[in-house]
């Protein structure tokens, strides 16, 4: 479990390319698949200095064994989070440059804002524009590019990695982004 920082799963073709698959964040539990399947097939990798908790899985299931509430909350977790790996495919499918950043930045915006690490439309963002590209299949100039304009456009501003959100409906507008409320 990521208690705090940031975490990503990626996974690396055979021509040695890295494609990001998601973005963990404090509350993520990013190794419950692990449970059944005993062995990832993705890394996990931090972002940021990030305190982490392991749950070992062997005591786990035994828990498991005796507490269907606790069951039925891990299994509810897993399901979120295919429903956000299905996000990211439409995503990357189907949006342009600038709304597969702006739907990345309402999905984590959500997110944290639901961990109470929100202020002010402003939040720890350690994602650089290297990581943006593999995880939005962009390349690092069209990553800056994006990132000029909604800067020029006075949508977001990022100094520091920290995002200042200056236009949250144009962030929901450019992604598409629905939220997470059925979660």
């Amino acid at each position: 479990m990521i208690l705090s920082g940031f975490a990503y799963r990626s996974k690396t073709a055979e021509n040695g390319k890295r494609q990001i698959l998601s973005f963990h964040i404090a509350g993520d539990i990013p190794d419950l698949q692990g449970l059944p399947l005993k062995r990832m097939d993705h890394d996990l990798t931090t972002l940021s200095e990030t305190r982490v908790g392991f749950i070992n899985h062997d005591a786990l299931e035994r828990v498991l064994e005796t507490r269907p509430v606790l069951t039925r909350a891990l299994w509810r977790e897993t399901l979120v989070d295919a429903m956000l790996f299905r996000q990211w495919i439409v995503n990357l499918g189907t949006r342009s440059a600038s709304g597969r950043m702006a739907y990345l930045i309402g999905e984590l915006r959500q997110r944290l804002a639901a961990m109470g690490l929100v202020v002010n439309e402003q939040f720890e963002f350690p994602i650089t524009q290297s990581k943006l590209a593999d995880a939005l299949g962009l390349s690092i100039v069209h990553v800056n590019r994006v990132l000029q304009s909604f800067r020029t456009e006075g949508i977001l501003d990022l100094k520091r990695k920290v995002v200042t959100l200056k236009d949250i409906e144009k962030i929901v507008e450019l992604g598409g982004f629905d939220g997470l409320d059925d979660t």
